[in-house]
C-alpha cells in the first residue's frame, strides 16, 4: 500500500472516532446504567485481534462507544426508552487498506435488546450511511465523498437477528481519490447487540460473515 493510501486510512480512522464521540451525546440514544458484570460480558464477546487473520493490528478507538447512527433525513429513531448496561468498542487496521470497528452493547433483558434492534436496524439506515459518509465522515477526513450506492442487503444467518447495509463510494483527500467499500452488519443475540463496520479501500474487507459469526458465538 502506498504512503498516500496509508494517510487516507489514517484519516478514515480519525473521522470514525470523531463521529462516534459526537453521536454519544445525542439525547435520542439509549440511557446508560453500566454494570461491571455486563461490561465484562461485552468485552468477552467483542472482536479481538486473535480473531483476525495475520496482518491485522489494533487501532485506537473512541472512548465513548455509540450504538446508533447520527440523525439523518428520513432516519431519526428514538432509542431513549432503552438502557445499555454494558458496552465496549475495538478498532483494527490492516496494511492492505482495510479497517474494522467492532462494538458490543448489553441490555437489561433480551426484550430490550430485541426492541432496540428493531427500532434502529431499519431500511432507512442505508440512506443515513450515505448521508454520514458524504457529510461528517468526509469532513472529518478533510476531503469529499460521493456515494455510488447504499442499500440494505440480504443478511446472513447470524445471531437471532441481523441486518446488513452496504455502501460503495469514493473518497477524495488532498487530491488523492480512492474507492471505498463500507459494510455495516448489526447483530442481536440474547441481551446483546453487536455492530461491525467494515471499511475497505479498493475492495471489500474479506471474511466479514465469518468474523460476525465468531463474534456472535460469544454473545449472550
Amino acid at each position: 500500500m502506498t504512503r498516500k493510501t496509508v494517510q487516507i486510512v489514517a484519516v478514515l480512522a480519525l473521522a470514525l472516532v470523531a463521529a462516534a464521540v459526537a453521536a454519544a451525546a445525542d439525547p435520542r440514544l439509549e440511557k446508560k446504567a453500566l454494570r461491571p458484570a455486563d461490561m465484562a460480558l461485552a468485552k468477552r464477546a467483542n472482536l479481538a485481534l486473535a480473531d483476525l487473520a495475520g496482518g491485522w493490528g489494533r487501532y485506537p478507538s473512541s472512548q465513548s462507544p455509540s450504538s446508533a447512527a447520527p440523525s439523518c433525513p428520513g432516519y431519526n429513531p428514538d432509542l431513549s426508552r432503552f438502557t445499555i448496561t454494558g458496552e465496549t468498542e475495538a478498532s483494527f487496521r490492516h496494511p492492505e487498506g482495510f479497517f474494522i470497528v467492532s462494538s458490543v452493547q448489553v441490555f437489561p433483558s433480551r426484550a430490550q435488546a430485541s426492541a432496540d434492534f428493531r427500532a434502529g436496524a431499519t431500511r432507512p439506515l442505508a440512506g443515513c450511511l450515505s448521508h454520514v459518509f458524504e457529510g461528517d465522515f468526509a469532513r472529518g477526513a478533510g476531503g469529499t465523498a460521493r456515494t455510488r450506492s447504499s442499500r440494505m442487503v440480504a443478511s446472513p444467518r447470524v445471531g437471532e437477528r441481523a441486518a446488513w447495509y452496504r455502501l460503495v463510494g469514493r473518497l477524495t483527500v488532498n487530491g488523492n481519490s480512492v474507492p471505498v467499500n463500507m459494510d455495516l452488519l448489526a447483530v442481536q443475540k440474547g441481551r446483546s447487540q453487536a455492530g461491525l463496520l467494515f471499511i475497505g479501500l479498493r475492495g471489500a474487507v474479506p471474511d466479514q460473515v465469518a468474523i460476525a459469526r465468531l463474534l456472535a458465538s460469544r454473545m449472550r
